[in-house]
């Protein structure tokens, strides 16, 4: 009875962390530099939604994410740079006040290609 319940504490607190590192990124900010721009975006992470602007304030795309433990999915739904090929699939790293994006697949070379190792880093007061 009681290695039971230790096994299933176990379980729950796997499970929590793990919701843990999924809502992490919703209503976050990030700031990152696409060298094909010259320009620095800020990626906005909502609850099942994200967006980047440009630093005018410009759209350059609007997405439908997914978060899976570390790894993210990513498909783009309309913006100045869309890529409508399908969808993007990452693995994240977070360390203090920086993320890092590490390819796992992605038809698209545009959008892999601007996530590809960049360092995020989060936005002020968010």
């Amino acid at each position: 009875m009681r290695k039971s319940t230790v096994v299933l504490l176990f379980f729950f607190l796997c499970a929590g962390v793990s919701r843990l590192s999924a809502q992490s990124l919703q209503n976050t900010a990030w700031k990152f530099y696409v060298e094909s721009l010259h320009d620095t975006l800020t990626l906005h992470i909502g609850v099942d939604t994200s967006f980047s602007t440009s630093s005018s304030g410009e759209l350059i795309a609007r997405s439908h994410y997914q978060v899976v433990k570390d790894t993210i999915k990513i498909k783009d739904i309309d913006g100045e740079y869309p890529c409508m090929e399908g969808e993007g699939v990452y693995r994240y790293t977070m360390e203090g006040d920086y993320m890092t994006f590490h390819i796992v697949s992605d038809p698209c070379g545009n959008r892999s290609e601007a996530l590809k190792e960049v360092r995020f880093l989060k936005a002020a007061g968010k």
